[in-house]
């Protein structure tokens, strides 16, 4: 082994391992976040999955004919980035604003879909995006739990939300 050498050492591996790790938890928390979305907003959720680095809440169908459901959806679409941040903010001491930012870089398609839907709506952007944080916080230790067992088991019924 030379001076440069590309290899890469075993706390190098490590350290990108652990950082992996805390990157999957934090994709778990997202997809819980939407799913207590669709609960709160009367969506039944189906399932909530998680693999590789990916995850998926299914879901029924929005009642577009129901403002109620629809204002709730966007909540929902916006509670994965708030519970993602939400996640980075309490266990990787970042601010509340920083872990705001880092979240949207992972939840760019949440973002189109709700500039998509949002003409739907009945309230300003301000207004889901302050929803979206006040239902994660309200159900933290929900979120806890069940991100938690996504880790776990890659997969939770849609039971534990509706």
């Amino acid at each position: 082994m030379g001076l440069f050498s590309s290899t890469t050492t075993r706390e190098q591996k490590a350290e990108r391992a652990r950082q992996e790790a805390a990157a999957l938890v934090a994709v778990a928390a997202h997809e819980v976040g939407h799913a207590i979305g669709c609960a709160a907003a009367g969506i039944t959720v189906q399932h909530v999955r998680l693999s590789n680095d990916r995850g998926q809440v299914s879901h029924a169908d929005i009642d577009m004919t129901n403002q109620a459901q629809v204002d709730g959806a966007l909540v929902m679409t916006l509670a994965g980035w708030a519970a993602g941040a939400e996640w980075v903010h309490r266990h990787h001491g970042f601010s509340r604003s920083a872990a705001l930012s880092w979240a949207r870089g992972g939840s760019r398609s949440d973002w189109a879909e709700f500039r998509r839907m949002k003409r739907h709506g009945s309230r300003g952007a301000g207004w889901y995006e302050r929803q979206a944080q006040k239902l994660v916080r309200a159900n933290w230790s929900r979120i806890e739990r069940y991100t938690r067992e996504l880790v776990r088991t890659g997969r939770l019924p849609g039971t534990h939300f509706n």
